[in-house]
């Protein structure tokens, strides 16, 4: 006689003679222990299998038998990876240590291209090694001379009084500049206030003029000189926003005060003033332009379509 207990997913067989109740209890303990079992220790012997193929596969001597006997795979699989590991490891060749070369024995580069061989066909090789020539030592006059040229070289004159308080014998030095040729290019110029001198080769006389007024520092004689040089030369009416220019630099307060201390003075007594159709001030000389012509040409053209 058989007794059968059926649950979805679970059957099993009893010996007839078993006691029925001795059974059930007994299935009932196997069921418990099954439900109380750790996850961890559910084994799946398709997914151990299929890591021993692949590591079958890779080289491994494992062949699944651990897995058909229900031993522990995992234990098992993580001995053949090991194993796997230190035979792949003893295949590949130990890296060669290199070790650095001594500071002594490098070779320098100077010493290298010293014992290189001359190279072969080398156009310059016949032609002999010229040495640059040695520059004739300057006289001091020269020297001087040169100090002068890079003050001018700044857009500076430099007057007498300079020269005498910086070189001990300038007198004889600067007696000596026009019977040098090197020096040829050093001119004097007198001022209201002291002689300067400057380099033409790096200053034009123009300049030197207006460099010479500054130095002085006499702001009425220096407006008068300007403003003739100007209707002479050009000629022109000289705006008073000129004087604010490099390398005058005047302030408008400082334009107007040399313009009202100018007026009433004989010897400024040819400097007068206009405004131009533009409401602009100018300043002209009637030794050099009457009113009329330094009107006319300070007057602005208004073009219109």
């Amino acid at each position: 006689m058989l007794f059968g207990r059926r649950k979805p997913g679970y059957t099993t067989t009893v010996d007839a003679a078993s006691d029925p109740e001795q059974v059930i209890l007994e299935l009932q303990k196997a069921e418990m222990a099954a439900k109380k079992k750790p996850k961890a220790e559910v084994f799946d012997i398709d997914a151990a299998s299929e890591t021993a193929r692949r590591l079958k596969e890779t080289g491994s001597m494992f062949d699944g038998s651990a897995a058909k006997l229900g031993e522990d795979v995992i234990a098992a699989v993580q001995k053949e990876t090991d194993a796997l590991a230190a035979k792949q490891a003893e295949a590949q060749p130990a890296p060669e240590e290199t070790a650095a070369p001594d500071a002594a024995e490098k070779t320098q580069l100077l010493d290298f291209l010293a014992a290189a061989p001359e190279a072969e066909g080398d156009p310059y090789a016949d032609q002999p090694t010229v040495t640059a020539p040695e520059l004739p030592k300057l006289t001091p006059a020269q020297e001087l001379a040169g100090y002068i040229r890079s003050r001018s070289a700044a857009a500076l004159v430099t007057s007498h009084a300079l020269l005498v308080s910086e070189v001990e014998n300038a007198d004889e030095l600067l007696a000596q500049m026009p019977e040098d040729p090197q020096c040829a290019d050093i001119v004097s110029r007198a001022g209201a206030k002291d002689a300067y001198y400057y380099s033409s080769a790096n200053m034009s006389d123009n300049y030197a003029m207006i460099a010479q007024l500054i130095e002085d520092k006499d702001l009425c004689a220096m407006v008068a000189e300007m403003v003739r040089f100007n209707a002479r030369v050009y000629p022109s009416a000289t705006p008073l926003r000129y004087f604010r220019r490099s390398p005058y630099d005047l302030t408008q307060e400082a334009i107007e005060q040399t313009w009202q201390s100018m007026q009433g003075k004989p010897e400024y007594a040819d400097i007068e003033e206009l405004t131009n159709n533009q409401n602009e001030r100018f300043l002209f000389s009637t030794q050099h332009l009457t009113r009329r012509y330094a009107k006319a040409i300070s007057d602005v053209d208004e073009w219109t379509d």
